[in-house]
This record gives C-alpha cells, structure tokens and sequence, in this order.
C-alpha cells in the first residue's frame, strides 16, 4: 500500500505536535500520568504474611479440639504412618494398571504363560474370551478394583496446586520455577537473592491467593467447569467442542511438579515448581520425617528412581532448586534421616564423601550401614546386613543402587514391563526434524525394531524387586518402639509416562500394587488399623485417556507374546509441546495447542486403535502430551480416622493468605495435616 505525501506530512506533523506539547507540560512542571496499578491483595485484606501450620489448619476446620503444647506430648500414642506416592499416578493411570492386572490374572487361570504368550487351544479360548472386552467390563468412574490399595476403605480426590510468580512460563507449560526471591530458583541458593519487585507498584510482590488465570491471583486453583468435577469425566472421552465451559486444555496449563507437590505433602506449605520443603521465601521448613524423629520415632523414605530425586528428596532435604546437588546433599548429612534407600545417580545422592564417612572405617560408620549394589552380592542376599541393625539403637540405613553402580548407568529400578520379564522392550527414541532454514517442522520416530533391555539380565539378577525393596524398608522401621514415617514412591511411573509409554508404566503399576500389598500384610500383623494409616496417592497427574477397547488390546498383546506393543514403534520419547513451544508455536494463535501438538506427534491412527489409548487432549495424536497436568489425582487410605473425609472442601493458608478449597476434594496440605494428626495423636 503506498501513501499519500500529504498524508504522510500530516502523520508527522501530528507526531511531532503531540511530542512537543508533552515537552511543553514537563517544563511547566507537570508530571506523566504514572500507571494504573491493580488493586492487590494486602489492599483488600490488611492481614499478616504469617506461616500456617498443620496443627492450626486441623484446629481452625474443627477436626481436634485443641493443639498439644508440645508436638511430641501424645507421639507415644500415635500410629505408624506410611505415604505411598505413585509419581504421576492419575485416576486414568490407576484404570490402566487395574485393568491390565485382571487381564493378566485371567489369562493366567486360562493356562496362558503371560511372560511367554499363550499356545494352542489354549490361545484361541483366550482370544475368543477377550473379543470385543471393554472398559465398561471393568470400571469407568469411581475408586474401581484391581490393585491392593483400591482396596483401602477411604477414597477422595486431592488437588495438586501449585503457584505462578512474577512470570509464566512459554505456553503456560509447567508453573514457573520462581520464588518471592528475585529470579529463578536456579540462580542461587537457598534465600540468597533480593526479594521479587512487582514491575508495576515497585514494591515487594505482594502474594494473592487467588486463582492465576481467572482473579490475576498467583495460585494455579482447580476449576471443576473448566476441568470437570471428576477425573473420569466423560467429555475427556469425547470429540469437543464443548459449549459448556469445559476445555479440554485446561488440564495442560501451568501444571506442577514433584518438588512443589512433594514439599506440600512432607510440611503442609506451598512453594513453587523445583522447591523442596522451603517455603516460597526460600526458608526451610520442618518435613514430617524430621518432626518424627524430633519425637524419636524412625523415618525415611524409599524410592525407585534417585534417592534425592523430587519426590524422596523432598522428605529428606530442603533446597529452593531441585537440581542444586552440593545444597541438596550438605541439606541431606544435617537432616540425617533413619533410613533412605533408591537410586545413587548423578547429584541425586548423597556426596561420596559422606558415602566414605558411612563405610566401614568411616566416621559415621558407627551410626550408617550403606547397602551398595554390587556384581558380587544377588538379590538374595542384598540386604543382609541389615540383620542385627535396630533404630532403635539410633542406627541408620542407606541403600544405593543403579547409576554408577551398574554397567546400564539406569537411574531408575529394572522396567519390569507388561510381562514382568524386565526385558523386550522398545527403547523409544525420536529426532526434531528442521527445514533448510532451520525452522522445527517436526519429528520423526527412530525406535528400532531389535528390543532392548532396560538392565541386563545379570544385573537385574542382583537387585530386589521394588516389594522386596519397601519390605526390608517397612520391617526395619518397625523395629522402633516409638513409632515411625515412611514414604515410599513408585516414581518411574511418572518417567514411563513423560515418554508416553505405556508397556514401562504398566510394569510400573504392577510394583506399586505389589509394594503396597507387602505394607498391608504388615500392617494385618501389627496392630492393624488401630496402630497403622496407610495413605496412597500421586503428586501429580499426566494426561493419559483410554479407549474402550484398551482391555482387548492388552490381551491381544499378551496372548501373542508381544506385550511390548503395548507401546508402539512409532513412539518418539519426544515431548510434542516442548518442540512445539521450540518452533514458536505457543504464539501462534491460529490454531489451538492441540492443533499445535499433532504437528510434532508420531503415532498414527491405527497406533491409536491397536493400543487402546492415547496421551495429551483428543485430537492432539496419540503421543501428544508428555508432561504433567493439573488434574486433580486420587487418594486411597486406611486407619486416617475420619481427617480427610472432615477436610473435604477446606481451604488452607499460603503465607497466612486463605486459599478456596475445591468442593468435594482435599490437597495436598490436608494429607499433611492428617498424617501429622496419626503420627503424633493431635
């Protein structure tokens, strides 16, 4: 378009006209209109910034009469208390282990070897049995069956909040990893960092309760129009658009992560994405495994991903930055828990010069046995020396495995798969493809047809499974006269899940049944539910969706011998929204993020329908997500005496700020708040 020269003069002159006037009014001594601020929240309600605690939140919502003058006053009457998190252990991921255990129990009693497939006569029958199986064979709303801990008597539904300060992230994936402190967390050390300035008052940020998205507040809340009121709502299952407010989307904005979630459930505070047990000035805070042994009860944690991974770490260590190895471990030797055991890889673990002090010879090898994997020692025999050990004595337990120890350099425990073999599996692989200018364009999956095995044969020879692992942990703790916390995580399954494959995740699930099943046997022979709660949940859920056929396509699978296809070829082991906020598409509002995603997914349709299932929002591929999601995460739980039923739609404090609850559901700060309440008989 080419314009005027009288137009263009006038355009000018008017520039020129209104710059001068504004000369004009400063040197008259007027001053710019300074900005427009939102009201914040102090503006509204003067109240102070102070820390809540547990014992005030279950006082405030009338669950005990009155706080103890001393935590430890009633401790000697409290229960043991064990937490079981399913990292990434959704409401849709519990329906697929569930499921996928009753096919494999029924194949079983057809005759079939599930690890092998099925022969014979003995083939067809099974495959005329499952023909045309669907999930309305099994469940599709509610607590369901299948696993040991569906069938604890409590169930609920816990919301996994998180919070969004001074910036969101690229396309609102994940909260963002920033404090009350200046810049990311992964900056500085704890507390070292001047306080964040809101660029638009200059002040302090000043923390509002109030929903990010919907009251400019800085709480990531759930919403049940937008999301539905249940997990299994019905429009997940279906093609939108949907004109009554649901989004399918909703889920895949600003979710949390394990550090955030787990830190929640270890000290009953909020703080945001990579903060373990620190509260959102960078402070540590008091973790229910050090209140307990404040109490001298015993407690620790085991895990089957690093030891001071997320999840276990946050139990144990307190650090602003989930990935700060020199805090975390100098964090870890103060805490100085009872009992830790899990993967030894990286920075997750303890320093090797505190493993040296633990050895034998070492300095506090008068107090720490260390359990190291080793080619020479099999599963057998693995924890052995802890026969003769008491807490009791105030003797401690470090166990290490994977990582350096073995030749796989795993950081995880053995994927033990659809078929419990721990081995066939397709190690899934992908490439970003670019175009000539190097613009991202896509992906390609690469995953090769020749299996692999996650840990070699030998070395799976050498480790316990994951029950033998939380047995000797539950056994030893329970040695302690006084009582004792354990939480144990099952945190592969959120690893299977972020490479959208379901054959790992399934064996994952299988652990976890198993493991809790070993905790419900002890607990059967030790007092019962008079003396023990038992609480399983997730710190957060993924977007996993199944189809109606999924039972069929699990036993088809396992018939034929070739449960790993569970998982397809096609799988990349990309995250789809990752590339996609890469290529810039989070600013292309064109198309919906869905529309986004399927550009950068590699399953096709047939994929889809042969494995009964799907990850990310309807549309989006069958790859298509990835990551975590806001969804709100089951809770199943035994001996809580009525606590979480009685906090069902509570709200709580974030620095002394009341957040909303969600009606019919609890956080994770309200299974805190019962934990503390068993363990110590508020």
């Amino acid at each position: 378009m080419k314009l005027s020269v009288a137009f263009t003069t006038l355009v000018l002159n008017l520039l020129v006209s209104d710059t001068l006037a504004g000369v004009r009014g400063l040197k008259k001594g007027k001053k710019p209109k300074k900005k427009k601020c939102p009201k914040t929240y102090s503006s509204k309600d003067k109240g102070p910034k102070a820390h809540d605690n547990s014992e005030r939140l279950l006082l405030r919502e009338g669950v005990i009469s009155e706080i103890p003058s001393s935590l430890c006053a009633n401790a000697s009457e409290g229960k043991n208390v064990m937490l079981v998190v399913g990292d990434g252990m959704g409401w849709e991921m519990i329906r697929a282990g569930a499921v996928a255990k009753q096919v494999l129990e029924e194949l079983e009693g057809m005759g079939c070897d599930t690890s092998q497939g099925c022969d014979g006569a003995t083939a067809e029958a099974a495959m005329a049995a499952f023909a045309g199986r669907t999930l309305d064979d099994y469940y599709t709303e509610g607590k369901g069956s299948g696993l040991s801990f569906q069938e604890l008597e409590g169930y609920g539904l816990v919301t996994t909040s998180t919070v969004v300060l001074q910036e969101a992230n690229s396309g609102a994936h994940y909260g963002p990893a920033y404090s009350l402190l200046e810049g990311s967390v992964s900056k500085h050390f704890n507390g070292m960092a001047p306080l964040a300035m809101d660029d638009c008052t200059g002040e302090p940020i000043d923390f509002s309760p109030l929903d990010y998205e919907q009251e400019g507040g800085n709480m990531v809340l759930w919403d049940d129009v937008l999301g539905g009121k249940y997990p299994w709502d019905e429009r997940y299952f279906q093609e939108g658009p949907f004109t009554d407010g649901f989004d399918p989307e909703f889920i895949m904005r600003h979710a949390t992560d394990s550090a955030s979630t787990a830190g929640a459930l270890a000290t009953g505070h909020k703080a945001a994405v990579n903060m373990m047990s620190v509260n959102l000035y960078e402070e540590d805070l008091s973790t229910i495994v050090e209140d307990a042994m404040k109490c001298g009860k015993a407690a620790g944690v085991v895990s089957s991903v690093p030891v001071l991974h997320a999840t276990p770490g946050s139990f144990v260590v307190h650090s602003n930055y989930r990935k700060n190895g020199e805090q975390m471990q100098k964090s870890f030797e103060k805490v100085n828990p009872t009992y830790a055991a899990g993967g030894c890889a990286s920075r997750y673990q303890p320093s090797e010069e505190h493993k040296d002090k633990m050895r034998e010879g070492g300095s506090l090898s008068h107090q720490w046995t260390l359990i190291e994997q080793s080619p020479d020692v099999m599963a057998a025999d693995f924890y052995a020396p802890l026969a003769g050990l008491d807490p009791n004595d105030d003797q401690h337990v470090m166990v290490c495995y994977g990582g350096g120890y073995t030749a796989s350099g795993q950081s995880n425990a053995p994927y033990r798969g659809l078929d419990s073999t721990y081995s066939n599996r397709y190690c899934s692989s992908g490439d970003v493809e670019t175009d000539s200018d190097g613009v991202i364009v896509g992906v390609t999956a690469t995953t090769s047809e020749e299996l692999c095995d996650h840990y070699s044969p030998e070395e799976v020879e050498q480790l316990p499974t994951m029950a033998e692992h939380v047995k000797a942990a539950v056994e030893y703790l329970g040695k302690d006269e006084d009582g004792f916390f354990l939480m144990y995580e099952q945190g592969d399954i959120d690893w299977a899940a972020h490479g959208d494959h379901m054959d790992d995740m399934l064996g994952t699930m299988l652990d976890i049944s198993d493991s809790v099943q070993v905790m419900m046997d002890w607990i059967a022979e030790n007092g019962g539910w008079e003396k023990n709660a038992l609480y399983v949940s997730a710190d957060h859920d993924h977007y996993l969706t199944l189809k109606d056929n999924f039972p069929e396509a699990v036993a088809k699978f396992v018939i034929a011998g070739e449960s790993h296809k569970i998982t397809p070829q096609n799988n990349s082991n990309v995250n789809p929204w990752s590339v996609g906020i890469a290529a810039g598409r989070h600013e292309d509002d064109s198309k919906s993020v869905t529309e986004h995603i399927s550009d950068f997914t590699t399953w096709t349709e047939e994929d889809i329908e042969n494995v009964g299932h799907f990850w990310g929002s309807m549309g989006s591929g069958g790859n298509g997500w990835g990551s975590h999601s806001t969804r709100p995460v089951p809770v199943s739980y035994q001996g809580d005496d009525g606590c979480l039923e009685a906090l069902e739609g509570a709200g709580y404090n974030v620095l002394g700020r009341p957040v909303a609850g969600s009606e019919g559901k609890v956080d994770q700060v309200h299974i805190h708040a019962c934990m503390m309440k068993a363990l110590f008989n508020l």
